[in-house]
């Protein structure tokens, strides 16, 4: 029997209307989550991820619009057609965000208790005695040391590491069926960015719930993802099975991404980088939105927008010569064996 998708996004667009003009900041996305599977998207800042993220729980600011023909497919309810009322039932119950940075997400004037309680108390059946209990057997699950003091501290009162656990605990509160993760581990060190990540991984196999991990990191990706979306200038680039992709990229941004990775297996004079910048959403150049960066781009590449082409196996490229990342891609390999 077929496994049924949780979430389905498709032909997802997102702009926001400035003074200067439109912004389509996602512009026809396509990607499924399926249950207890963690699903990558990577890309550098601009690219339209989190926007993704926040249009898949409609917290859009108010300049911002999700465009008719866009559909977000939960549990087979189209979430764009919910109204406000029932869809403040399903944020934190049934799907749940840690967002980018704690120290804005969470509120100074609340202590973590109160916030935890916050999302329990609107969505359980239970009194202030019972989420106050819950709030804090949730801290001593996500690793916080003293939860019964702490759930009465002061989000300045912790430390990076702890308020961003305590995003965790508010977030698993509820045992959401998908929880979105954006950059769970921004200016954290790597000692405790491993941690916040083995301790996600750990909570998703007790809950068994789906995760989306937004991340610029593919590293990250490389240890902690099921399957991977590879985003550029609000499109999808390329997406595969994580090993697939690390092991047969077929886009040259993709190739670019892993390649500005440092390696210890070989010597390397100089770490590579992506030529330029990533193009301002207001003005995307004709053509595919990669082009202006892209060795391989020709003029083709400056008039037309590739499809996705189908490469492999679950595995879709935007790019009309993948091939030629193939055929680079050996050559490199070679190289590096000689």
């Amino acid at each position: 029997m077929e496994k049924k998708p949780l979430l389905e996004v498709k032909n997802l667009k997102t702009y926001f209307h400035t003074e200067d003009g439109i912004v389509k900041a996602v512009d026809g996305v396509d990607f499924e989550v399926y249950p207890g599977e963690t699903l990558g998207i990577v890309g550098e800042s601009g690219s339209g991820k989190s926007v993704t993220s926040l249009s898949i729980l409609r917290l859009l600011d108010p300049n911002g619009e999700i465009l008719e023909g866009s559909q977000i497919i939960f549990e087979g309810k189209n979430l764009l057609e919910l109204s406000e009322d029932e869809m403040r039932k399903i944020r934190g119950n049934d799907i749940a965000m840690i967002f980018q940075e704690p120290m804005v997400a969470l509120n100074p004037v609340f202590t973590i208790g109160e916030q935890i309680m916050e999302a329990i108390l609107l969505h359980q059946d239970v009194d202030k005695k019972e989420a106050r209990r819950m709030a804090i057997d949730m801290l001593r699950k996500v690793g916080i040391p003293e939860p019964e003091k702490r759930v009465d501290e002061y989000p300045h009162e912790l430390s990076g590491g702890m308020r961003q656990r305590a995003m965790i605990a508010m977030a698993l509160s509820c045992k959401p069926k998908l929880l979105i993760a954006d950059e769970p581990t921004t200016a954290l060190d790597v000692t405790i960015q491993a941690q916040i990540l083995d301790l996600m991984k750990e909570l998703q196999r007790e809950y068994g719930m789906a995760i989306i991990l937004i991340t610029h990191d593919v590293g990250v990706i490389a240890e902690n993802a099921d399957r991977v979306v590879v985003m550029y200038g609000g499109m999808v680039m390329e997406t595969a099975d994580v090993k697939e992709l690390f092991k047969e990229m077929r886009h040259p941004y993709t190739w670019g991404l892993l390649n500005s990775i440092p390696r210890l297996d070989i010597e390397q004079d100089k770490l590579y980088n992506i030529p330029g910048i990533v193009p301002d959403p207001l003005h995307f150049p004709p053509g595919c939105r990669f082009n202006t960066r892209c060795e391989f781009a020709d003029e083709r590449c400056k008039k037309e927008i590739p499809p996705l082409y189908e490469v492999g196996k679950n595995h879709y490229s935007r790019c009309f010569y993948y091939k030629k990342v193939e055929e680079a891609q050996k050559l490199k390999k070679a190289g590096e064996s000689a």
